[in-house]
């Protein structure tokens, strides 16, 4: 499993989208093409006896407004830093599990695995996603495990089972196996441990 880190988009990159917006509602911007020309002609409106109070008014409702962003902007930052904590703890909880875990589709392709699924397989992530489940069990249990996560994608309940796994470049082993409809998406949730061996 992978972190995908999220883009949070530039002040420039937010200006110049609320421009086109604008450009795009029909909205006249030939006024002020620079924040310096806007506020040049908010000055010029406050030097006038005639429009000062608007031009005052209208100055002190966009100083609130930039002040309401700021605090929004500063919202969104410390959310982000939470939410980028609270994934990386879950990426890290996910990885350390002692289970082999994998997110399999409905033709039971591998989406996602932890580290202890790589290990138990012995291969790496690009190796492993997108394979079905079945290319590392007997040919002669395909069936079976076929049909066991056909009824675990309908099942809100863990099913077990015993399997045969053979990572590359490995002795076939034993696992204890549950597997359970995916509650997210389509398709089944999978999580084995290590028999354990005979001594």
């Amino acid at each position: 499993m992978t972190s995908r880190p999220v883009s949070i988009p530039s002040q420039l990159h937010l200006r110049e989208r609320a421009q086109a917006l604008l450009e795009a509602k029909g909205a006249s911007l030939t006024s002020a093409k620079d924040p310096s020309q806007a506020l040049r002609v908010l000055f010029d409106l406050a030097s006038s006896p005639d429009t000062a109070p608007d031009a005052l008014a209208l100055l002190h409702e966009l100083q609130v407004h930039q002040v309401e962003l700021d605090l929004q902007n500063e919202e969104l930052q410390r959310s982000r830093a939470e939410l980028e904590a609270a994934w990386a703890y879950q990426l890290q909880w996910h990885d350390a599990s002692p289970s082999a875990q994998l997110v399999l589709d409905e033709s039971g392709r591998l989406m996602e695995c932890n580290a202890g699924a790589l290990k138990s397989l012995n291969q790496d992530i690009q190796q492993v996603l997108g394979k079905r489940l079945d290319s590392w069990l007997l040919a002669a249990d395909v069936s079976g495990v076929q049909a066991w996560l056909s009824r675990a994608g309908q099942s809100a309940e863990p099913l077990s089972l015993q399997l045969k796994v053979q990572g590359q470049g490995q002795a076939l082993h034993g696992v204890c196996a549950a597997a359970r409809a995916n509650p997210m998406a389509p398709g089944v949730l999978v999580a084995w441990v290590d028999e354990p061996s005979a001594s």
